[in-house]
């Protein structure tokens, strides 16, 4: 029960992953850099399945996992790159999560060098690095994909483990609201709730609890909203003042794009966030039925799912919307 229907290929991908993970002891997981729910939330599961298995472990991010995750089970196991050297554990085996591509791990990845690399992910924009993949773009998230691993290992899904992938997974659907919430998400969901997840204490932590601060910088971002073309793309920017006028910290960002998004008449929303130098913008999309904007960031150098993804632009705030709107420009808007 929860598990679902894999294709011949996927299984195959899945049996190879599950003999390297059999084969070795030590292993480093690597997050992507500003680690979301579905990134911490399969690190977590994963770090507290090996730990089960009696293997080595530890998780790593380029970033610090935001406040709103610290209920979760499993942090003992997990740090930042910028605390440890590669010489400081010597894992056998690399397992990069949630990664379109291995540059997505931002420092982490110099402890991955001269590993044996598993990559999990469920971006359609992924580029199938690594010696094993396990890549599912039809999973409503990365922790989906981690369940169908910790079920082919034969581990037990403890109270812990099932609360982060159930992290994992209300997350990346944004509460079951999402285009990619699916029946086997769902039959899934359920499968954790028995396992002992809180579904209504997880929403309150994850969606219902936002600091002074993060407020603010609502504010502040609600106030640059410009619509564009005829009210069916709308816009919100966060510059580096506006961050520290309101001290908020950089995971108190997210979120923020789902309120242009869910203006009336909107199909597609953009996010502009300011690098912390000044030089460009962290570019976010949002659709809802409309547009692959995985394709849109993708002409910019960056990835993601099609009703949501990002990339960065350097430029001017000027410069970064003109550019991401040239490049929403050239995809193509269907009638669905």
């Amino acid at each position: 029960m929860g598990e679902r229907s894999l294709s011949e290929s996927l299984e195959r991908c899945l049996a190879k992953v599950t003999e390297v993970i059999r084969g070795h002891n030590s292993f480093v997981l690597l997050e992507h850099e500003k680690p979301d729910g579905d990134c911490v939330g399969s690190g977590l599961a994963m770090v507290l399945a090996l730990q089960s298995m009696g293997k080595q472990v530890i998780l790593v991010s380029h970033d610090s996992h935001p406040a709103i995750y610290d209920f979760l089970p499993g942090r003992r196991f997990y740090t930042r790159a910028a605390y440890l050297e590669p010489g400081d554990f010597s894992p056998e085996v690399a397992i990069f999560l949630d990664c379109t591509d291995p540059e997505r791990a931002g420092s982490a990845l110099k402890l991955a060098a001269g590993r044996l690399w598993v990559n999990i992910d469920h971006h359609v924009s992924n580029t199938c690095f690594g010696d094993a993949q396990l890549v599912d773009p039809n999973a409503s998230a990365t922790g989906e994909i981690v369940y169908d691993l910790l079920a082919c290992l034969g581990v037990e899904v403890t109270k812990d483990i099932a609360t982060c992938i159930y992290v994992a997974i209300v997350t990346d659907t944004g509460g079951f609201r999402y285009q990619n919430t699916t029946g086997d998400c769902l039959r899934l969901a359920a499968v954790l709730l028995e396992k002992g997840v809180t579904a209504w204490g997880i929403a309150e932590q994850v969606f219902e609890t936002r600091s002074v601060s993060s407020v603010l910088l609502l504010g502040h971002a609600l106030s640059t909203l410009k619509l564009y073309r005829g009210g069916k793309v709308a816009a919100v920017t966060v510059t580096r003042e506006m961050m520290k006028a309101s001290g908020a910290a950089l995971e108190e960002t997210e979120g923020i794009i789902g309120y242009p998004r869910s203006v009336a008449g909107v199909e597609v929303a953009l996010f502009l966030r300011e690098f912390e130098d000044g030089k460009g913008f962290h570019v976010s999309f949002r659709s809802k039925t409309k547009v692959d904007v995985a394709g849109v960031a993708v002409s910019l150098g960056g990835g993601g799912h099609p009703r949501a993804a990002g990339a960065l632009v350097e430029g001017t705030i000027e410069e970064a919307t003109a550019k991401a709107m040239a490049a929403l420009e050239r995809v193509p808007w269907t009638d669905s």
